[in-house]
């Protein structure tokens, strides 16, 4: 897919071409993400970033968030390295290509930054997140083991990376 504002994403009725534009604030509100990143997920093993935990994460240098009312996508880009630091969308607004669009987003601003790589870590259990990933071109590198920690026990992360360049890769 080239990388212009032209979307051939599949998206179904409801979906992101009735959405309200995503943007890239200059400053995002850490309350209204940490809210949104405590619904998003809200299963017993992950806990979620509280507004402090957000407003640190916010702080750091080259952190970007991409985001609309039911999601939203923090990206942390260093050199020619972007990484996935957390991405979520409402539950209810899940499976209509909302994530694809962020992602997508999310990708190319990357790129245009001056990433050549997208790293990520995602929960084995996320099988709408993986396959979001895989048809972003994104393929499993590594396990992460005991990255996600939370009442029921610690869980690993499968570590996941895709290159970036003119064409993004959805299929």
């Amino acid at each position: 897919m080239n990388m212009k504002s032209q979307s051939s994403v599949k998206t179904s009725p409801g979906g992101p071409s009735d959405v309200e534009a995503i943007i890239c604030p200059a400053q995002p509100d850490p309350a209204f993400l940490s809210n949104l990143h405590g619904d998003g997920f809200a299963s017993a093993y992950e806990q979620h970033w509280n507004e402090k935990a957000m407003a640190e994460m916010l702080a750091m240098t080259g952190v970007f968030v991409h985001q609309f009312s039911a999601g939203f996508i923090m990206t942390q880009i260093s050199l020619e390295t972007a990484e996935i630091l957390t991405f979520t969308v409402l539950p209810s607004q899940r499976g209509k290509g909302y994530g694809a669009v962020l992602l997508k987003t999310a990708m190319q601003h990357a790129f245009n930054k001056g990433a050549t790589r997208i790293l990520l870590e995602v929960a084995p259990d996320r099988k709408a997140a993986l396959g979001l990933y895989r048809r972003a071109g994104f393929e499993r590198t590594g396990v992460r083991k005991n990255y996600y920690a939370g009442p029921e026990g610690k869980r690993d992360a499968f570590l996941m990376e895709t290159g970036l360049g003119t064409e993004l890769n959805f299929r």
